[in-house]
This record gives C-alpha cells, sequence and structure tokens, in this order.
C-alpha cells in the first residue's frame, strides 16, 4: 500500500514538473534565474522549498500512520470476534485434517445470520500447510497454496492486516465483486494450548475504514498545512529583518569602500608625485654635487695651488737671502699643502660620473674600481642577470649606496672579503647587496651620533619606493641589501 502511495506521488511530481516546464513561447516570460536573485529572496525560496517538501513528507507520514492505526484497530475487533465465534468451531483441526459438517454449516451462517456479516464479505479457513480447509466457492477447498508472505507469517503466530488488490490466486470469488478489500490473516490455536491448528482469513469492505482515514488525514494535513504556514511566515519576518540589516549594511559598506578606494587613489597619486619628486631631486643634487665639486676644483683649489707656487717663491728668495728653513714658513707650506689634499679629495667625492648613458653593470664595475683605488681592498663582483637599463634615479642611487656601503666595508669591517652581487631578483626591483665577513655590530641598536651612512642608504631606496635592508650580529660579518625600482612612475604633470 505505502509503496502504491509513493508510485502516485512520484507519478503527480512528475505531471506537476511537466506542467512547469511546457510554456508557450508567446508568453516570453525572462528565464528563471536564481544565481541573479537576492540573497534574502534566495533564501526565503529555497525554504519555502524545503518547508513545503518536509511538510508534505510530514503529512504523508501522519496519513500512513493514521491509515496503519485504523487497521490494526479493525484487525484486533476482528481477531476478538474470532476467538469468541469462529476458533471453537476449528477444534476438529487440531486432530483432523478437513472440518465436520457442523462446523462448516456453522461457519456458512457468520455470513448471513452474525452481526458481523455487514462488515465481513468473504472469509477463509487454512491448514498450516497451506492447504484451503474452507472458502465461499467449494472448488477452493482442498487446493494448496504457497505459504509464504503474511499467510506464513500468521501460521507462526503473526495478527496480520492490510488492504489487499485481490491479485493472488486464491482471490477468484472476491475479484468478482469487489476491486480492494481489507485483508485480515489470524492464527488459529487449539483450546487450552499455544499450537496453531489453522489460519483464518477474513476480508472486509475498505468503505468505512477509507472515510475514516481520509477525515482523520484532512484534520492532520490541516495541522501540518497550517503549521508549516505559520512556521514560514515567522522565518520570513525574520529573514526580510535580516535582509534589510543586511541592506543597509551593505550600503554603508560600499559606501566607506567608495571613500577608502578614492583615498587610495589618492595616496597613490601621491606616492607616485612624491617618487617623481624624488627621482627628480636625485639627478638635481648629483648636477648640484658636480657642480660644486668642480667649483671647488677650478677655485678654491686653484687659489691654494698658486699660493703654494707663491710660497715657493718666497721660500727661494730667503734661500737666496741666506734664510732658509724658516719653521713658520714650513707650517704654512704643510697647512697649504694639507688643505689642497682635502679640497681635492672633497671635490673627488662630490664628483659622480656621467650615467646617463652608462649601463648598470658598467656603473657597478665602476663603483668597486673606485673603492679598491681609494681603500686598496678588492672586492668580488657579481652582476649575473643584471637588467641593461634603469632609470637615472636609479642608477645614481646604486652608485652611491654601493660607494658608501663600500666605504663602511673598509672602515669599519675590518674583514678581508667583500662581496658585491647585483642582479634583478625580484620582478621590478634592482637588487643591490654588499656583504663583507668582518666583526659585525648589533643590527639592533641605533647607530650614534655621526654615523649617517645606514641612514643615508635608506632613505635613497626609499625616496624612490624601494627599501632597504641590513643584516649584521656580532662575529656574523655584515650585509646590506637594497631594492631599487628599475622603472620610475609615470610624469604627472596636473
Amino acid at each position: 500500500m505505502l509503496r502504491r502511495q509513493m508510485v502516485g506521488f512520484m507519478a503527480l511530481t512528475r505531471r506537476l514538473r511537466q506542467r512547469l516546464a511546457v510554456r508557450p513561447s508567446a508568453w516570453r516570460r525572462p528565464r528563471f534565474d536564481l544565481a541573479g536573485m537576492p540573497l534574502a529572496r534566495r533564501y526565503l525560496l529555497l525554504s519555502l522549498v524545503f518547508v513545503v517538501v518536509g511538510g508534505g513528507m510530514v503529512a504523508f507520514a501522519l496519513g500512513q500512520l493514521i491509515e496503519t492505526s485504523a487497521i490494526n484497530r479493525i484487525t484486533s475487533e476482528t481477531a476478538l470476534y474470532v476467538e469468541s465465534f469462529v476458533v471453537p468451531d476449528l477444534q476438529s483441526l487440531a486432530t483432523s485434517a478437513t472440518l465436520r459438517t457442523t462446523e462448516i454449516d456453522s461457519l456458512r451462517r457468520l455470513l448471513t445470520d452474525s452481526p458481523l456479516n455487514q462488515k465481513i464479505v468473504s472469509f477463509r479457513i487454512w491448514s498450516t500447510d497451506g492447504r484451503i480447509v474452507y472458502s465461499p466457492l467449494p472448488e477452493l477447498i482442498g487446493r494448496q497454496f504457497d505459504m509464504a508472505g503474511e499467510r506464513g507469517q500468521a501460521a507462526r503466530g503473526a495478527v496480520i492486516g492490510n488492504i489487499s488488490d485481490l491479485s493472488d490466486a486464491e482471490n477468484v470469488y472476491e475479484r468478482q465483486h469487489w476491486s480492494r478489500l481489507i485483508e485480515i490473516y489470524l492464527p488459529v490455536r487449539a483450546t487450552g494450548s499455544s499450537n496453531i491448528i489453522a489460519v483464518a482469513e477474513f476480508y472486509q469492505l475498505p468503505d468505512e475504514l477509507e472515510a475514516e482515514v481520509n477525515r482523520d488525514r484532512l484534520i492532520a494535513w490541516g495541522l501540518v498545512a497550517g503549521a508549516t504556514v505559520l512556521a514560514f511566515l515567522a522565518l520570513a519576518r525574520v529573514v526580510r529583518q535580516g535582509s534589510e540589516t543586511i541592506v543597509r549594511q551593505e550600503g554603508e559598506l560600499r559606501e566607506r569602500v567608495r571613500e577608502l578606494s578614492t583615498l587610495l587613489d589618492q595616496n597613490a597619486r601621491l606616492s607616485d608625485r612624491i617618487r617623481q619628486a624624488a627621482a627628480r631631486t636625485t639627478a638635481l643634487t648629483e648636477q648640484e654635487r658636480r657642480r660644486i665639486g668642480s667649483d671647488l676644483h677650478d677655485g678654491p683649489t686653484q687659489t691654494l695651488a698658486f699660493a703654494m707656487l707663491r710660497l715657493d717663491a718666497v721660500g727661494g728668495r730667503l734661500e737666496a737671502a741666506g734664510q732658509a728653513g724658516d719653521p713658520d714658513l714650513l707650517s704654512v707650506r704643510g697647512a697649504l699643502q694639507e688643505a689642497m689634499a682635502d679640497m681635492r679629495g672633497i671635490a673627488a667625492g662630490l664628483d659622480t660620473p656621467l650615467l646617463e648613458r652608462t649601463a648598470p653593470a658598467e656603473i657597478v664595475q665602476r663603483a668597486v674600481a673606485d673603492h679598491e683605488r681609494r681603500a686598496g681592498m678588492r672586492a668580488a663582483v657579481d652582476v649575473t642577470g643584471i637588467p641593461p637599463h634603469a632609470t637615472l634615479a636609479t642608477k645614481i642611487a646604486m652608485y652611491r649606496i654601493l660607494s658608501e656601503a663600500l666605504s663602511n666595508a673598509a672602515r669599519h669591517g675590518g674583514g678581508t672579503e667583500v662581496e658585491v652581487s647585483v642582479k634583478d631578483a625580484e620582478a621590478g626591483y634592482l637588487v643591490v647587496e654588499v656583504s663583507d665577513n668582518g666583526p659585525g655590530f648589533d643590527a639592533s641598536r641605533r647607530p650614534g651620533r655621526g654615523h649617517l651612512g645606514l641612514a643615508g642608504m635608506r632613505e635613497r631606496a626609499e625616496l624612490l619606493g624601494g627599501r632597504f635592508e641590513l643584516e649584521s650580529s656580532p662575529g656574523g660579518g655584515t650585509r646590506v641589501r637594497a631594492f631599487l625600482p628599475l622603472e620610475g612612475p609615470q610624469d604627472d604633470e596636473t
């Protein structure tokens, strides 16, 4: 019975799907797009589907429980009647394979004279081995049938009741008059014993049962439908309130994101302008340093050289007059020589080679060569992978950082090995690295006053949008690493 109802339910579902799927082309309704619906509406739609399906399943289960309960009640009533009126007429089966004539007559009167004949329309008596002992059709008496299934369970002591479609072979008489009947199997026991001597099979009209079940089922379905509607309305209210809150917060969030995006765009433009200004300042500073170095070389240095020549002339006259070796004159001459050497050193330090048309690898080699010439300390150079081009500001920063790092290694490193590496190790950045095997220092401590080399290198890298890294520890040597951008920001004159 449950299987037939499930098949019917599935067939109804298929028909509904077909009706929903087949739409006249003249309607031209827009295609249903679940993914494009608002989240709250999508949730409510899915919740409605689940609530309806869940409510339908609950109502279906309640209907089955109601039907089963009604059948069990009828089965119990019939079993009580059989125990009272039928079982006494079947006791001969405990010792005989057939019923006596008086017992058969008594069984026939059950369908004509008893109060139960208004409900019981037919019945049969089976032996435990599957032989029909009594039937309304005399030709069935004595025939053997299979005792599997419900009859077999009744032969083992179970009380079985269901609605039958009368498709079994022995239901010849019943199929001629009815399409469906309530079928009940009851075990018949010997008086004063638990031994089962026969199985009684009764058939009743299902009209009263179906009317009662349908009435109770409608009540149950109405209650489930009401509870389902209330639950969905409550859920819809909660979802609507939550959706309004989410929409409001989403609008506020979008506004905040828009403001943040505007600020980020402004910051990006300001950062580009700062980097442009830093690049221009770097180039202008180098030009100014070159000019100052040239002015020092052509101005005060030449004046000091002229003073030295005049002083040599004065010294020659004093020697001629026999007054050579004046200590004051020698002191002035030494001070002038020292001042001129310092002036030339300052001018050389301020002057930088022309870098506009020089490749980055040549700049590295020139910075190392200048260091070796000044400090007399060789350095290993690795320019494998260095890009062939870079902006002028990057080349100037690279030259200055290399010069300062090599100078620090010579002054403070105290080591015997210096390594220089310049390569394109990160996309869009030139990596300049200088390391030594000197005594090192605590990199976490701030440098003392007057030690501006590290701060200057860091400032040069960060002004161009790069970064600077320092690694050092007592006894572990020192390594400086600068990341310089290969490409400068777009010019923005607005």
